[in-house]
């Protein structure tokens, strides 16, 4: 591409019939159409989670290829919310979201934290995924608490919550302690990446802080239940992602870096 000068921003398959435009020289999203099978577990959580509809938070949205690999088959249904603060990812986003006339989507250009203002905002051009809230960045940035984003927006329940911003996820949580308190947010699929999680606190914080706010926090990834012999929970009958196979990281030891679901302790139930 740099020889030719296309656009390395091109349009690629998320899966099944879902596309979505992506930068190709970030190798991390190369790997979408090396692989083949993109983020495989949360597709197949989110499934479960969205199956009878609702809301669906994607912070930390970057090219918002999770959100639009969901549009196909939850587009009549669920409504989206898109959180992403870096300009150039919002056009990509812009591109993407012409595709899908159908999907009730609202894209936020902010960044998320516990308090509403303004933030600095480092930014990896290499790899936008890599970009965090820093009061070092050169990108200044709205920022917003979910608590404030779900009042102003009428938001009682949210089906499921994507949380990926590079360490700052429990920083994020702690803008939520509202509707986390009324269990408002059914499930949250998180990166856990303890060398991001210190530029907040220990990781165990934010393992602490949703513990205290009465969510358990399990292995829902297929590798991680290998590791730990098999699920041991699930989500109560009639709830939805009942029958996803869970194991609460309590007590056990936790990868260093994986993706984790948190859910209300009381939904939980033995297999």
């Amino acid at each position: 591409m740099r020889l030719t000068g296309e656009d390395p921003v091109q349009l690629v398959r998320i899966r099944d019939d879902a596309f979505g435009y992506a930068d190709m020289r970030d190798g991390f999203l190369r790997l979408i159409v090396i692989d083949g099978d993109y983020d495989r577990d949360f597709f197949r959580i989110a499934d479960a989670f969205l199956s009878n509809g609702g809301e669906f938070l994607d912070v930390g949205a970057n090219f918002g290829l999770l959100s639009f690999g969901l549009a196909p088959k939850h587009a009549a249904n669920v409504r989206f919310h898109l959180f992403e603060p870096i300009p150039r990812l919002l056009n990509a986003i812009g591109l993407t979201r012409a595709l899908y006339p159908q999907m009730n989507a609202a894209v936020n250009g902010v960044a998320v934290s516990d308090y509403d203002g303004e933030a600095a905002f480092d930014v990896d051009e290499a790899q936008t995924g890599r970009s965090h809230i820093d009061p070092t960045g050169e990108l200044k940035t709205p920022v917003v608490k979910l608590d404030t984003y779900l009042e102003e927006k009428g938001i009682e329940a949210v089906a499921l919550m994507k949380l990926d911003v590079e360490g700052y996820e429990l920083a994020a949580l702690r803008g939520a302690v509202k509707a986390l308190g009324r269990r408002a947010i059914a499930a949250i699929y998180f990166e856990y990446f303890e060398k991001c999680l210190v530029r907040v606190a220990p990781p165990e914080a934010l393992i602490a802080f949703l513990d205290e706010a009465g969510y358990e926090v399990c292995f829902c990834r297929e590798y991680d239940l290998a590791g730990v012999d098999g699920p041991t929970h699930t989500l109560a009958a009639g709830l939805p992602g009942h029958g996803l196979p869970l194991t609460p990281t309590r007590g056990r030891t936790r990868p260093a870096m994986t993706d984790l679901l948190a859910v209300p302790r009381e939904h939980l139930v033995g297999l």
